[in-house]
């Protein structure tokens, strides 16, 4: 029995058997002791002591149908109901035995045998879905634990062999390169070098992906400042936008060496989407209520307005991007790991602002 079956299955059960206590509890009830003309408060009373425990054990049925327990763990939350109701019921034997012994035996004992075994067993499936619960958190926490084993497997893959092959790959692109005189074939050489290049690119950005999720994931001080101005004077010199940028000194946070990536995702991705000739870029970084906060705006065309809510969601593009959709997702990635904010807005008339806040160390 699969998890959707057995929750299924015990779902049912529970709700079965808490309507079951319900109906049988309201039937003996007003069979043995309904109340006579004038004591309406009993009347309600009544009622609601020989529902409730039914409703309990009805509720904690639909909460395990909707749930994603296992198979064991609902087992669990079955036998401490079946125990609690089972528990309860002798007491009720074993304080009627002498009118049990002499065969005096009615609606009463039977009424306190289904009020009292429902209140053992809504108290044993509370407590049953709790221990369920325990079993689930052990069952994620392992299961997380291996999701990290394989992460650093990933990351070791992605850091020699996948990497080692694409630096010889485009070794011998280059070597081909110098030996190839046909412009067609020339073509092709320069087409290998390029998608080598973006796929080790790509893989760069995989890596920081993995890395921000990893649970060793460790931050230091930083002098964010550093990091800034070497990304700007990075694009200053590849492309042909104007950039102004103000980032004073000692801006420090806590990061690590993934925040070269950040700046670098956020710069390139106003040059990318934009006439880098008619481009300009302001770069502005201060301290300010013990955070360091980083804006990046241009006056290009501004992020459509299809996807400015879901700009930061892995795979969104403009339309015509040939990008991979990835790089604005690594950048919240990083800045969430460094226990920061990134807010992407339209300015007006044109162009785009990207707002990052950073706690300051």
């Amino acid at each position: 029995m699969d998890g959707t079956d057995a929750r299924t299955y015990w779902g049912a059960i529970f709700v079965t058997l808490g309507a079951t206590f319900a109906a049988a509890g309201l039937t003996f009830w007003f069979a043995w002791g309904f109340p006579t003309e004038g004591q309406m408060n009993q009347v309600v009373l009544g009622i609601v002591v020989h529902v409730l425990f039914g409703y309990i054990v009805v509720s904690s049925g639909i909460a395990i149908y909707q749930s994603d327990m296992s198979p064991t763990e609902c087992r669990t939350a079955g036998q401490w109901c079946f125990g609690g109701f089972a528990l309860m019921a002798a007491l009720v034997v074993w304080r009627w035995a002498p009118e049990l012994a002499g065969g005096s035996v009615g609606l009463e004992f039977l009424n306190q045998v289904v009020v009292v075994g429902s209140v053992g067993a809504a108290a044993g499936v509370l407590i049953g879905l709790n221990r369920g619960q325990a079993q689930q958190n052990a069952r994620l926490v392992a299961e997380k634990d291996d999701q990290r084993d394989t992460l650093a497997f990933v990351l070791e893959l992605l850091r020699h062999d996948v990497r080692n092959d694409l630096m010889a790959i485009g070794g011998f692109a280059d070597l081909l390169g110098e030996r190839v005189d046909d412009e067609t074939d020339q073509e092709y050489v320069e087409h290998i070098q390029r998608r080598t290049d973006e796929t080790q690119r790509l893989l760069e950005t995989v890596d920081a992906v993995l890395q921000s999720e990893a649970s060793e994931h460790e931050l230091e001080r930083i002098d964010l400042g550093i990091a800034l101005r070497d990304q700007v004077a990075t694009l200053r010199e590849t492309s042909a936008a104007t950039v102004e940028a103000d980032v004073p000194e000692d801006l420090h946070v806590h990061a690590d060496s993934f925040i070269d990536e950040l700046f670098r995702n956020v710069l390139s991705n106003a040059v990318v989407h934009n006439d880098a000739e008619d481009l300009n870029v302001a770069v502005t970084a201060q301290k300010e209520n013990g955070e360091v906060r980083v804006l990046v705006e241009d006056d290009g065309a501004g992020i459509p307005e299809e996807i400015v809510d879901e700009v930061f969601e892995p795979g969104v593009q403009r339309s015509g991007s040939n990008g991979d959709g990835l790089g604005l997702y690594l950048t919240q990635k990083l800045v969430t790991a460094y226990g920061g904010t990134i807010s992407a807005e339209t300015r007006k008339p044109s162009g785009t602002r990207f707002t990052i806040r950073l706690p300051a160390a």
